[in-house]
């Protein structure tokens, strides 16, 4: 439930801060940017911001747990497997890859003049 709480909130992040700043990408297109170096920056924004949410969600997560564990197991630490682990950190950093790369694409989509002429 966390995990999926966490996810949701990655995408919505991505995906309004994507799509708010067409006018920004606009600029930069207008500058010179290739659309490949606008996606590259966007794929590093998006592997930051994931990144932080899964350090979050991981301070959170050891917050509620740590009690729980000392309470069930007698250990401070609760045991996730190792796969485990590196399953839910893929899953993140692939849903925030994901999740900026469709408002990008519909962003870079737009001739950059007309970007610039629409109001906010």
């Amino acid at each position: 439930m966390i995990a999926a709480y966490v996810a949701i909130s990655v995408v919505n992040t991505l995906v309004m801060a994507t799509g708010e700043r067409t006018r920004e990408f606009a600029l930069l297109r207008m500058v010179g940017t290739t659309r490949r170096q606008l996606l590259s920056m966007l794929r590093w924004e998006a592997l930051f911001i994931g990144g932080l949410a899964l350090v979050v969600g991981g301070i959170g997560v050891l917050v509620a747990l740590v009690p729980f564990s000392m309470v069930m197991a007698g250990t401070p630490v609760p045991y996730v497997p190792p796969l485990v682990g590196l399953g839910l950190v893929a899953v993140t950093m692939l849903i925030a890859q994901l999740a900026m790369l469709v408002p990008a694409r519909i962003a870079l989509r737009t001739p950059p003049a007309e970007a610039l002429t629409k109001p906010m």
